[in-house]
């Protein structure tokens, strides 16, 4: 059986990483998600659904998005929210270092130059897996694209929805991409530092 999780994160991981209880705190207290109890439990959580939470230094419970979350759903997202909302986990999860945790899965992408359908080349096939042991290595290396003469840090690459990396996660079910995206941005403001998204297939 395939699992699909969401996850967004910062994306300048090089950086201090966010507050995460902190930004816990803030999505409570503006309803963008539900204390865990009674009927707010996600059946995610009821299933003991906690493999990214076990290696995990600190991690909040899972919790339902909450009706302020709403808005930065999707149309066709939104009507299976209001469906059953249980179906719609988020937790917060906190790794230490040295090292990033990464989130990949079978749908893994080839990244391109950002605002761009350039493949982010001149890279030997493969080679941008061989980036992302680098960037595991060191979180502020950068690529130097030869044809605009740009430097990229991994995570200003375009990686179409794929690659999650970081010491700062939340982790989503039963988003699609525009709905990550706006729960992204709304966790950006929210924490003060900009957010990318993915999805990982299992």
């Amino acid at each position: 059986m395939s699992e699909h999780h969401q996850f967004i994160f910062p994306r300048d991981f090089h950086l201090p990483p966010p507050d995460w209880p902190a930004l816990q705190a803030r999505l409570l207290e503006g309803g963008y998600v539900l204390a865990p109890q009674g009927e707010n439990i996600p059946y995610s959580a009821i299933r003991g659904d906690s493999a990214d939470a076990d290696d995990a230094f600190w991690h909040s419970p899972q919790y339902c998005l909450g009706p302020a979350a709403r808005p930065y759903l999707s149309e066709h997202v939104r009507a299976d929210y209001d469906a059953d909302p249980r179906n719609f986990p988020l937790q917060l999860l906190a790794y230490d270092g040295p090292h990033p945790r990464v989130m990949v899965g079978e749908n893994l992408c080839e990244p391109q130059v950002p605002g761009s359908d350039e493949l982010a080349r001149p890279m030997a096939s493969e080679a941008y897996v061989d980036l992302i042991g680098q960037a595991y290595e060191n979180p502020a290396v950068q690529w130097h694209c030869e044809r605009n003469g740009q430097y990229y840090r991994i995570l200003e690459l375009d990686w179409h929805y794929s690659l999650a990396m970081g010491f700062r996660m939340v982790r989503c079910e039963g988003l699609d991409r525009e709905s990550a995206e706006g729960l992204a941005s709304l966790i950006g403001e929210l924490a003060g530092q900009v957010m990318r998204c993915s999805h990982r297939h299992l």
